[in-house]
């Protein structure tokens, strides 16, 4: 490897780092009875979804010569990595019981947040009590179902 192919793969391994430090942060957090909010989750799953997408087309670029068939290539990766975020993205919320709050549906009432769960007829309301604008309590407060 050059040395100009080291800088540009270092921001992809900070940037790998930086997503794994918050995971691990997480996980600390869980220890005292802490979470991170799906605000944040949210942001973390589609950066790391769009790091996966984005990484393997540079790689891809930087050891071949442009050919107008690649862009073909990489719209129609870019629809299925779109449609695996967003699926996985849908499983996760739907989920009961996931230690990581990533979901579609919440919302901030006074000093607690209700995370929804599940899917039409067996939806729960998770409310946790709110510390900050980024951490809850990983405990639900409690849980209302329809």
């Amino acid at each position: 490897m050059t040395k100009e192919n080291r800088i540009k793969l270092f921001s992809f391994k900070t940037l790998y780092l930086a997503l794994l430090t918050f995971v691990v942060l997480h996980l600390v957090l869980l220890v005292f009875g802490l979470s991170f909010t799906p605000i944040l989750w949210n942001s973390w799953f589609f950066i790391f979804c769009l790091t996966f997408l984005i990484h393997p087309w540079r790689i891809f670029y930087r050891i071949r010569d442009f050919q107008w068939y690649h862009l073909i290539f990489q719209i129609f990766s870019g629809l299925v990595a779109l449609y695996l975020w967003f699926g996985a993205f849908f499983a996760l919320s739907i989920m009961s019981d996931s230690v990581i709050p990533i979901n579609i549906d919440y919302h901030i009432q006074d000093k607690e947040i209700i995370i929804v769960r599940g899917f039409l007829a067996r939806t729960t309301y998770e409310h946790h009590e709110l510390i900050n604008p980024f951490i809850m309590k990983s405990d639900i407060k409690f849980e209302k179902g329809i």
